[in-house]
């Protein structure tokens, strides 16, 4: 083929996988919605098994495995429960009646009626003293939930979740029509490493997106949001950010994943040796450890969460090293079983 004939070809195969991801598009902003009640769903349930255990500790329970608070716990997260201490107004002061209520003028307002001042103004006076009323406890249900700052941020993230869904669900086709290119140039000999590796890459991906969203988001929540109980901070989560937290954990574990890999990859075309990897363990762990910080938000429970499974992953590496014999290597013309 010319080199005009490659580009043809190019421009072919681009236009098929471009279709590709086009309907792949269509069919993620079709399931966008659920797809951004599914990756909040972590964040609420930690919310409110947060505020409950933090109900029961200011109630008194400071013990979680009592059996009297394993009978609380459920009643309270079941229903989103959080208590708070009300002041109640002494029912012969309750004088208020439907004229009492009036219309809220002016623009911005949140409220459709009010209260009359002046009638408030009459109540508060005839309460009695401070130190007589009488404090109450009393559960309401607690709506915390994502929040957003702008009219059109929700809108913006049903885009960017229809955007991700659709590439993941078209990518199987927009690599298939890319691939079919760059095989055209490739012996046999060097299309089987990819045949080969391709699957075990796109296992180690997998694995990582599933280990960090079922498993280490989780514990990271709790600790973030137990971390800002002991500051004394009330948590408003942000949709934005919540989604781009909830996006970049499970990317990072997913290409932190494919260390074996890259590190037979080095091998393999004489880079690095297996010896070196053997005898520079030490330095592979503080690296993993730099790595786990910069690939995961700013908390030591998700840094930890991904280091662990890095350090199995790079004594992985070194048997893969060590045990898959040697081909012929990338790029090599001289060989062709073809």
């Amino acid at each position: 083929m010319t080199f005009g004939e490659h580009l043809e070809e190019l421009r072919h195969c681009l236009v098929r996988a471009i279709i590709c991801l086009g309907v792949g598009l269509a069919i993620g902003l079709t399931v966008a919605n659920e797809v951004v009640r599914f990756v909040a769903e972590p964040l609420k349930s930690a919310i409110v098994d947060f505020n409950a255990k933090r109900t029961l500790a200011l109630l008194g329970y400071e013990d979680f495995d009592d059996p009297e608070v394993q009978k609380l716990l459920p009643l309270i997260t079941e229903r989103s429960l959080k208590w708070q201490i009300i002041y109640e107004i002494p029912d012969e002061l309750q004088n208020l009646t439907p004229e009492s209520i009036e219309p809220v003028d002016g623009e911005g307002s949140s409220e459709a009626a009010r209260v009359k001042p002046r009638e408030i103004v009459d109540i508060l006076r005839a309460l009695p003293a401070g130190s007589d009323l009488i404090p109450k406890v009393q559960f309401i249900r607690d709506s915390t939930g994502l929040s957003t700052f702008k009219v059109e941020e929700s809108f913006m993230i049903w885009v960017k979740a229809g955007l991700i869904v659709g590439a993941v669900v078209s990518s199987p086709a927009v690599f298939y029509f890319l691939w079919q290119f760059v095989a055209a140039g490739l012996h046999r000999h060097e299309r089987k490493y990819v045949y080969v590796y391709l699957p075990v890459s796109v296992t180690l991906f997998v694995s990582g997106v599933v280990l960090a969203f079922f498993l280490v988001l989780h514990y990271v929540l709790n600790f973030l949001l137990a971390f800002n109980g002991s500051m004394d901070v009330e948590v408003e989560p942000r949709l934005t950010y919540y989604i781009n937290f909830v996006l970049l954990l499970p990317l990072g574990f997913g290409l932190a994943f494919q260390l074996p890999l890259v590190m037979l990859f080095l091998q393999r075309i004489g880079l690095i040796e297996t010896e070196m990897y053997i005898g520079s363990w030490r330095i592979a762990i503080l690296v993993i450890f730099i790595l786990s910080m910069l690939l995961t938000p700013a908390d030591v429970t998700s840094m930890i969460a991904l280091a662990i499974p890095l350090m199995v992953l790079y004594f992985l590496g070194i048997a893969m090293c060590h045990f898959i014999p040697r081909g012929p290597g990338l790029g090599s013309a001289a060989y062709d079983p073809s």
